[in-house]
């Protein structure tokens, strides 16, 4: 299944790649007057060097997942976690943030090689060392703060309930997700965007029309 997985990513990867060759050229009618040749054979070079280190970035992590899934490791550090704090949902909470914050960690440098190598090869990177790793330090943060304790209320949660854990369990996923969509923007987001009203023009007023008519609820004001 894992390497099934890897081989649909791949080939779709491939066929999107064909899709954005096959578009290569002039540009298109439907798109004169929005955007010149330059900028469109940016676009055009850009999405192909990402769907590249997209399709190398997933071969190597389905290789991290084999072998973590299949060396033994797991069960090894298993045991030495539960020697050491025990089986309480607290000290198995731990054990599964820590293995979730290893398997991050070894996902790393390709985050920074797209940020700091691809993004600013095509001048799209806008931060900088510091700014990046703080931003990985305020998600370690976050995680601690919500996703550890959320670990442990799921994982006490298959004790509490008896043979329907799971279904309580997802019940509780749902309510956190809709509970983080209405909260992120306002408490989670600003720690890592500076927001600021969109000033008016014709982009806004776009955005304003595509709202009204999704029938979506958007504060005009400034």
């Amino acid at each position: 299944m894992i390497l099934a997985r890897l081989a649909v990513e791949l080939w779709l990867s491939a066929l999107n790649r064909r899709h954005v060759l096959a578009h290569a050229g002039p540009v298109p009618t439907a798109f004169e007057g929005f955007i010149n040749q330059s900028a469109y054979d940016k676009s055009i070079a850009y999405t192909l060097a990402k769907e590249r280190f997209g399709s190398i970035e997933a071969v190597y992590s389905i290789a991290v997942l084999i072998v973590v899934v299949f060396s033994g490791v797991l069960p090894w550090a298993f045991e030495h976690s539960s020697e050491a704090l025990g089986q309480s949902a607290w000290a198995m909470a731990a054990f599964l943030f820590v293995i979730g914050l290893g398997m991050s960690l070894l996902g790393l440098p390709f985050d920074w090689v797209s940020q700091f190598r691809l993004e600013q090869k095509f001048g799209f990177n806008a931060t900088t060392q510091r700014i990046w790793w703080f931003d990985r330090l305020k998600i370690l943060l976050l995680s601690l703060t919500l996703g550890y304790p959320l670990l442990v209320l799921l994982l006490k949660m298959v004790t509490w309930t008896g043979p329907w854990w799971w279904l309580w369990d997802w019940g509780a996923v749902i309510v956190v997700q809709l509970v983080l969509s209405v909260l992120a923007p306002v408490l989670i987001l600003p720690l890592f965007n500076k927001l600021t009203p969109l000033p008016d023009g014709s982009l806004r007023d776009g955005l304003l029309d595509l709202a009204k008519r999704t029938r979506f609820r958007a504060k005009a004001s400034n």
